[in-house]
């Protein structure tokens, strides 16, 4: 998001809401203070509408099959009853987490629950299901802004990680939306293409530039690999950039390291909560097979759920030794190092 973006989104989904601008100085504070217990409600609510993909990314734990939870979609009975405890404090709902949700069929009933309850809402996808019928739903529901996985600017780097995606296909329906935005004069939502920078397509990032203007989006954005605990030495040979410069990792002889050191803190923990199709919650994405669960917002409030003795002392071990929790331990707690700049 640019700075003019983030100045507005703040302004209209903050700013002006006197009991979301206090949650967030409460939230803020906690975070500066250490506060294992804290102060207010997640800023943002991170739902997975469903962990099913028609994609088989090697890298991913959902196309790898490594995903070993139950599969399914959240419901959206028990969507609402999350949004209608977080709204009158959070602003930002994000959906997704490991899988497609344009397979959810209560997907756009969700936004527009959401945006009636004037939350900042966006969601990521992998085009593939961005047919007219379903630009047109997109541009009806508010959505305030898309996200769109492109990981290469010709048919065969695309479909070197994309295993079962359409590249043609994928570019038309973005040409469509686009087409259609300008032309119905219509502002949101915000189309974010993303490119994750791996060895295989590295060469083409002059041509995903050029590929991004033609097709119309607002903004490309490049990103960088995470490296999850499954990952093979084939696959970190295969997959991690060749130019250092694209990735947030020092690969050893016979281990990884974060670039940035990692500190004895995360963002997440303290201004987000990751919730499952099934209700359950966990500290963040990567934990993709609730290894560490903290409740179920389906039997339990969120704010029940937030501050419990589980949640707490997952912080209190952050803040003293994260690198003893292998799911945090090349993390540095932050979206920063997630993405790069390419000039």
């Amino acid at each position: 998001m640019k700075l003019k973006q983030k100045i507005t989104y703040f302004m209209k989904y903050v700013f002006l809401h006197p009991f979301r601008l206090i949650n967030f100085l409460k939230i803020k504070i906690s975070k500066q203070l250490k506060l294992p217990h804290v102060f207010g409600l997640p800023l943002t609510i991170m739902i997975e509408p469903t962990n099913l993909c028609n994609l088989k990314c090697p890298l991913c734990p959902t196309g790898a099959g490594r995903i070993k939870r139950e599969k399914g979609n959240m419901e959206y009975s028990h969507f609402r009853k999350i949004i209608d405890e977080i709204t009158p404090y959070s602003f930002h709902v994000r959906l997704w987490n490991w899988g497609e949700p344009l397979l959810n069929k209560k997907i756009f009933r969700m936004i527009a629950y959401a945006k009636k309850k004037n939350l900042f809402v966006n969601l990521s996808t992998n085009s593939n299901f961005l047919d007219k019928d379903v630009s047109e739903k997109i541009l009806k529901s508010g959505l305030d802004e898309l996200i769109i996985s492109l990981d290469g600017a010709s048919e065969e780097t695309y479909k070197k990680y994309r295993k079962g995606g359409d590249f043609q296909k994928v570019i038309n329906s973005i040409k469509f939306l686009t087409s259609r935005k300008r032309k119905s004069d219509i502002k949101m939502p915000y189309v974010k293409l993303q490119f994750i920078i791996m060895k295989h397509n590295e060469h083409e990032i002059k041509n995903i530039k050029n590929l991004a203007e033609e097709i119309g989006v607002d903004e490309l954005v490049f990103k960088t690999v995470g490296i999850m605990d499954y990952f093979s030495e084939e696959d970190i040979r295969e997959y991690m950039p060749s130019d250092k410069k694209y990735s947030r990792y020092i690969i050893g002889k016979d281990e990884v390291f974060s670039k940035r050191a990692v500190k004895n803190k995360c963002d997440f923990l303290w201004e987000e909560i990751v919730i499952n199709w099934d209700g359950s919650v966990v500290p963040c994405c990567f934990d993709m097979n609730n290894f560490f669960v903290f409740g179920n917002t389906f039997s339990s409030s969120v704010r029940e759920i937030w501050n419990n003795s589980k949640y707490t002392l997952f912080r209190k071990k952050i803040l003293k030794e994260k690198e003893s929790i292998a799911l945090c331990r090349n993390c540095p707690g932050s979206n920063k190092e997630t993405f790069v700049n390419v000039k």
